[in-house]
């Protein structure tokens, strides 16, 4: 018990951090459409595709190796180990991202012309460079606190981050007149170097304190460097390869919709319209289940390290049994209401029926985010980085083929073949490795009809006591809370959730 009220507690406080800057973030992605429109979001996720692409090449997979050795390190009473693990990560990460750093900086106009095909983009490419080694250590130090259970230490700086990166940007955009969508762009990536410079300074402020109880305790020396790069080696691998090809999907959208006939500012407006304002509504309810199932790759590893099958698979199945209610609920309650939050939060009908249409992958892309997180935690990082690998092959090829022919449509038919695909292959993967069957008629179908009975019946008891569903963010909201409540209702009256389960969490958090 003291293992599930350590684990709630750092959750609980994850989930809240990420699910208040995740509305925070939401809500300046909202006044940033209205400021900038679709053409300069555009831009921004086209040169945010090379940043991604820096970050995996600085981090080289080291932060998921540090969270890996500290946890088996801490499981066999070895925290002296874990701190030089910890300093040997970091060191490491401030040397990679300090070279990728200085690459991109170098070639931001070759990168910018060759690869993004708008000179535009080079000076925000020059800038986000600087970033690169504070993100990376930050990192290093985030799986330092996920790996001893002290969440504390991140959540602060997360804040901080989130403060910082949107009182820069705004302060930078309040003369924008809407027509250099280049200084926007360099906008939002300056208020980014400002954030990540500061929350690093004070994650690492609180990660010298934090270390020194570790090195308290008893000491026996490892081969440090070995497990290491046997570790981040194939999930460097995995992440560079699957990085990159994501990148290059993402370069080829807008030149596949100026194919299709689209000009250069119809096409970043489009990849705007999905990447910068339909993905952000899609993902955001992610935040709760993204939070903890990172928290479970050392609770995995420890238990992978103890050697408890039984304990393995009783864990398994409770934490994809939960990840199936709450990903079945979220994606019914955005699908009934997608027109509505694209009507009150873009004014768009477009937006709605794009969010209509992708709403339904939030099962997937939960589902399979958990199976690679509980994968990696057990040592199958090598199957993870061969389903990355398929599904970003995939997923390029598809977008080569059939975005010149069906422009934005080919792109959410890539999309939703890419997750499905991912997912099916870590869930089946998961099964076999854990023995742990999914029983689809309670997991799944059941939570399909709750969430279906309740938007239905919240829809209609709203339009008989106002004539309308949602107008502004307030009915939404309530909207959306009404459903929430009688989804959790239903999942009671059918026996989904149990009282045993109100007393674990009882006594859990008691």
């Amino acid at each position: 018990m003291k293992k599930v009220k350590r684990f709630l507690f750092n959750a609980s406080l994850m989930v809240f951090t990420t699910v208040f800057l995740r509305i925070i973030s939401l809500s300046f992605g909202v006044w940033l459409s209205g400021k900038v429109g679709g053409e300069g979001l555009g831009l921004y996720s086209l040169t945010s595709s090379v940043y991604r692409l820096g970050i995996t090449l600085s981090s080289a997979g080291i932060g998921f190796a540090s969270t890996r050795i500290i946890a088996e390190e801490l499981e066999r009473n070895n925290p002296r180990e874990a701190a030089r693990a910890a300093e040997r990560c970091l060191i490491t990460s401030l040397l990679f991202g300090s070279i990728v750093a200085l690459v991109f900086f170098v070639f931001a106009k070759p990168i910018s012309v060759t690869f993004l095909g708008d000179i535009r983009t080079a000076s925000a490419i020059r800038m986000m460079a600087i970033s690169f080694p504070f993100i990376v250590m930050s990192g290093i130090i985030n799986a330092y606190f996920t790996a001893v259970g002290r969440m504390s230490g991140t959540a602060l700086p997360l804040l901080l981050d989130q403060f910082v990166r949107m009182t820069v940007t705004y302060v930078m955009l309040l003369g924008f007149d809407g027509k250099n969508l280049e200084y926007a762009c360099l906008s939002l990536i300056v208020g980014g170097i400002f954030a990540e410079v500061i929350s690093f300074a004070l994650s690492y402020f609180f990660y010298g304190k934090d270390r020194k109880k570790l090195l308290c305790g008893n000491h026996k020396k490892t081969k440090l460097a070995k497990r290491i790069s046997s570790i981040a080696f194939p999930v460097a691998i995995s992440s560079v390869i699957r990085t990159s090809l994501h990148s290059i999907e993402h370069m080829m959208i807008p030149s596949g919709l100026r194919k299709r006939g689209v000009n250069q500012s119809q096409a970043l407006g489009l990849y705007g319209m999905i990447t910068a304002m339909v993905f952000p509504v899609i993902m955001f309810p992610s935040a709760f289940l993204y939070a903890a199932s990172d928290l479970l790759i050392p609770e995995f590893s420890a238990c992978n390290a103890s050697g408890d099958k039984r304990r393995l698979k009783r864990l398994t199945a409770k934490v994809m049994q939960l990840t199936s209610y709450f990903s079945v609920g979220v994606a019914g309650i955005i699908y009934g209401f997608s027109y509505e939050i694209g009507d009150v939060f873009y004014n768009s009908e477009d937006c709605g029926y794009y969010i209509k249409i992708l709403a339904p992958l939030v099962v997937f892309m939960l589902y399979d985010h958990l199976a690679d997180a509980i994968l990696k935690g057990l040592g199958e990082q090598i199957s993870v980085v061969k389903y990355n690998i398929v599904d970003s092959v995939s997923s390029v090829l598809l977008v080569w083929m059939l975005v010149p022919m069906y422009g934005i449509n080919g792109y959410v038919f890539v999309v939703w073949f890419g997750e499905v695909l991912n997912c099916l292959m870590s869930s089946v993967k998961l099964s076999r490795r854990t023995m742990t069957s999914v029983k689809f008629v309670t997991w799944f179908f059941v939570p399909l009809a709750s969430v279906t009975l309740s938007v239905a019946f919240t829809k209609q008891i709203l339009l008989f006591l106002h004539g309308t569903v949602a107008t502004s963010v307030f009915s939404l909201v309530i909207a959306l809370a009404i459903s929430s409540l009688l989804y959790l209702l239903l999942l009671r009256i059918f026996k989904c959730i149990t009282l045993n389960d109100y007393k674990l969490l009882k006594k859990a958090f008691s």
